[in-house]
């Protein structure tokens, strides 16, 4: 699946038609006295830098202006965690986790000051877990397909090119059950959970409320952004339902040139435990810290790539100890994760 979205997006960027060449430079000749007027002359538009990789903003965007983009995430859990300890041994339960998606999302601008998005998932899961007694079989678990859609709204609260010193935006929507949530655990481990738990399934069934603010300030080549999500997830399938979940992200980009940017972000997932089969999963949960370094090439005024690896840098997670040591059950952690972005401009 890796290699299958990372040959999809190379392909659509050779596929882009007048891409620029990124060595391309001015025209010799084009200083004071050479005959040709300032408006004339190309590249006199000031170069900014574009929206950071992994993280949102608080830009809303004109009446009628319509943007999309495809972002594939790469995510391995391989690890177990004890809050922010790592824990060797063998021990039962989830033991190895591997998650790609592509988000597909395009946006428009309704009216002025208002926006709207929709973001459409494909996932392809991979759980691998070992029973309480350490004695085969183990088990791998793989869904494949649509996850759960998001609808949201966004409104200006403040904007930079109407004179305000920045731009601020509030939105508000909501999560659908699209995504399938009746996959069932294989033998044995159904006979303790007939259905995989809200994390697994490839949706929730539930209908989960989102609020955002996001701030985004533009001086020069640089742009310093701030985004915070906190989402509500209802009651789900199989009287399951994912925790509450709050994200903040803080983020400075800088623009190399009209056809690179580099940028840094610190991204922050606090995330509740879940509920499985009416009682919390003590395995689940947590809060996670990254610092994710990026890169743009912006291969056109209406198109982009953009590379951000996020790198964990705290983690807390949540989980128990048991006796026998086996049956203890502990967070599954990872230590990066890999995120790329096709984006267009219509």
């Amino acid at each position: 699946m890796r290699y299958f979205a990372i040959t999809i997006l190379a392909w659509a960027v050779m596929l882009l038609p007048g891409a620029p060449h990124a060595l391309a430079g001015p025209v010799v000749g084009q200083g004071e006295g050479s005959g040709m007027k300032l408006a004339d002359r190309p590249n006199t538009k000031p170069v900014k830098c574009i929206g950071l990789v992994n993280m949102s903003n608080g830009m809303v965007l004109p009446k009628g202006k319509v943007v999309a983009s495809i972002k594939y995430r790469y995510v391995h859990k391989g690890s177990l965690y004890d809050g922010g300890t790592e824990k060797d041994g063998e021990y039962g339960g989830k033991y190895d986790r591997v998650n790609h998606s592509l988000h597909l999302t395009a946006k428009a601008g309704l009216f002025d000051g208002v926006e709207a998005r929709v973001m459409v998932p494909f996932w392809n899961k991979k759980v691998k877990r070992k029973p309480g007694n350490l004695v085969p079989p183990w088990d791998t678990n793989t869904q494949t397909g649509l996850g759960d859609v998001v609808v949201m709204g966004r409104y200006a609260l403040m904007r930079q090119k109407e004179g305000d010193w920045l731009n601020l935006a509030l939105g508000a929507g909501l999560k659908l059950p699209t995504g399938d949530a009746d996959a069932r655990n294989d033998k044995p481990y159904s006979n303790a959970h007939e259905y995989l738990g809200p994390g697994g399934q490839l949706g929730t069934g539930s209908w989960d409320p989102k609020f955002e603010l996001g701030a985004t300030k533009f001086f020069g080549r640089s742009r310093v952004d701030a985004h915070f999500m906190y989402t509500v997830p209802g009651d789900g399938a199989h009287n399951s339902r994912k925790g509450n979940q709050f994200k903040y992200n803080f983020g400075y980009g800088y623009a190399l040139s009209r056809y690179f940017d580099l940028e840094l972000e610190l991204n922050g997932v606090d995330q509740d435990r879940h509920w499985y089969d009416g009682s919390k999963a003590l395995s689940t949960g947590g809060h996670t810290v990254f610092i994710t370094p990026g890169v743009h090439w912006k291969m056109g005024s209406h198109s982009h790539l953009s590379l951000g690896v996020p790198v964990v840098v705290y983690r807390n997670l949540k989980g128990y100890s048991a006796t026998p040591a086996r049956n203890s059950r502990y967070g599954l952690g990872e230590d990066y994760q890999i995120v790329t972005r096709l984006g267009f401009i219509f």
